[in-house]
């Protein structure tokens, strides 16, 4: 028997995804994401954004108390002809720790999408014409690869599956998201890679079944996590001067670094100490 593929060709969410090769920061959409740091500093920012926005953008960033990793903020786009910027802080890359970061950085990328359709919502209340476009600008090659040592491909896997999942469940809720590269190698990379994610017919759903990574992340996108459990129950022939308690036995989730699993809220949890800017 055949393997089933675990991203079968949707035609409906195949036409949400837009790969464009260009300035970000020219495009009228409803938000753009902005990859920075966790004081959301303007020289850690992606690159151009602050000198297209205007220094209004800087002012307000500078008023929302920074942005914890794998989480994101919201502001006024300015100058830019997009509605919205929404911030992110992507994870800081050591092999160590490889699974923090992959799902940090997928944590990134839904954390964007939510607020998207939070804002949207809102402004589709005000306006009533809200087109729900957002453009990626993923972690361009140079601050993402040489910045926070995140190797490229890796990250665009991590990128392409989690919209990918987004969609699946709020296809209705989002009109279209615009992957926006700007060199032609990094531009190659996703041509190569969305068809994995976003088959365009049974050829190429086939195709994808042996050429996706063996991890392709769970129902979010992130990395699935082997866990084994311990069991905690009342030590044996210990005598007791009190009531009896209970005898019950709970059986806690334990990630590979040995804690508790927690869900991504908390992923400062799962990361290096050092891996974080």
């Amino acid at each position: 028997m055949g393997r089933v593929s675990r991203f079968p060709v949707d035609h409906e969410v195949n036409s949400k995804i837009y790969l464009w090769n260009g300035n970000p920061w020219n495009l009228e959409v409803d938000a753009v994401e902005n990859s920075t740091n966790e004081t959301l500093d303007e020289a850690h920012c992606s690159p151009g954004l602050h000198a297209a926005a205007g220094p209004d953008l800087a002012e307000e960033c500078a008023t929302l108390g920074g942005c914890r990793t794998g989480m994101a903020k919201v502001t006024n786009a300015y100058d830019l002809p997009a509605r919205r910027v929404i911030h992110t802080v992507g994870p800081k890359y050591a092999v160590k720790y490889h699974t923090a970061a992959e799902n940090a950085l997928s944590h990134c990328y839904r954390s964007c999408l939510e607020l998207l359709i939070e804002n949207g919502l809102q402004r589709l209340f005000q306006t009533q014409n809200c087109i729900k476009l957002f453009l990626f600008y993923p972690f361009s090659h140079t601050h993402c690869t040489e910045g926070k040592n995140y190797p490229w491909e890796p990250a665009a896997h991590v990128a392409i599956r989690t919209v990918c999942r987004f969609l699946e469940k709020q296809k209705d809720k989002i009109t279209g998201v615009v992957f926006c590269l700007t060199t032609t190698n990094d531009t190659e990379v996703y041509k190569r890679l969305l068809p994995l994610y976003f088959p365009r017919d049974k050829k190429e759903e086939a195709i994808a079944i042996s050429k996706l990574p063996a991890d392709v992340g769970d129902k979010n996108g992130e990395t699935v996590i082997d866990e084994r459990k311990i069991r905690i129950k009342s030590l044996p022939n210990v005598k007791r001067t009190g009531p009896k308690p209970l005898r019950a036995s709970l059986d806690v989730p334990v990630s590979e670094q040995g804690s508790p699993r927690r869900n991504s809220s908390y992923l400062e949890s799962y990361l290096d100490p050092l891996s974080c800017l």
